[in-house]
């Protein structure tokens, strides 16, 4: 039976403290003991070890085709061949994230502007950009400590629709999200976490784990 390969983003600089975090281990931990295979994880920590900023040569990198990008600025372009080479292994893409300001941290945001690069996730076409990467199934385990994700909305939500939107450019279009909220108004956030990470597994683990299961009988 294949192995499940799993990468973990994790986008908080607040370590420890992050309940974005705590929230991804609690899902992590409840897909692990469900799966019924080996799972490989692979984890990048983007707030503990933040990506460089994007540099000069890379954004001109962008702007020709991939070849032409990689003879032009050779040396360049290795961190982002690194984390698509991470993505493009995966079955099962989690995001652990908090809520930056109704939208994704700059950890995060720097995470996706290295990986939507043209002519190697994505290429233009008459009917707009079109994905090269193969879907999988992505979970973003996302907590705010506002009331986001409330019908009707309490605040705006540009976090949901960006990342629908920018994965869907390179492929990924069965994405997930998990929610924990408005964690600012509990006197427990960690217990808090730990009480909608249960709930949430009780009513959407099993359509994940199908999800993933029917991805790795495609291979």
């Amino acid at each position: 039976m294949n192995a499940l390969r799993l990468l973990l983003i994790e986008c908080s600089p607040r370590g420890d403290k992050a309940t974005s975090s705590e929230f991804g281990r609690h899902l992590l931990s409840a897909i692990t003991a469900h799966i019924g295979r080996e799972v490989r994880i692979t984890e990048r920590n983007l707030g503990s070890e933040p990506l460089p900023p994007i540099s000069a040569a890379y954004a001109e990198s962008l702007l020709l085709p991939a070849e032409e990008g990689r003879a032009r600025f050779p040396g360049q372009l290795g961190v982002s061949d690194l984390l698509i080479a991470e993505l493009e292994a995966a079955d099962l893409l989690v995001i652990a994230t908090p809520v930056h300001n109704f939208t994704v941290p700059a950890t995060l945001k720097a995470w996706i502007d290295y990986v939507v690069r043209y002519d190697v996730t994505f290429k233009y076409t008459p009917e707009g950009k079109v994905g090269l990467l193969h879907d999988r199934p992505t979970l973003i385990a996302v907590t705010s400590g506002g009331a986001m994700f409330s019908d009707p909305p309490a605040q705006p939500d540009f976090f949901r629709p960006y990342l629908r939107a920018v994965l869907g450019v390179i492929g990924l279009h069965d994405v997930t999200f998990a929610q924990s909220p408005g964690l600012t108004f509990s006197s427990e956030p960690f217990a808090e976490v730990e009480r909608q990470a249960c709930a949430w597994t009780e009513s959407h683990l099993d359509q994940l784990l199908r999800a993933v299961g029917g991805k790795l009988l495609s291979q």
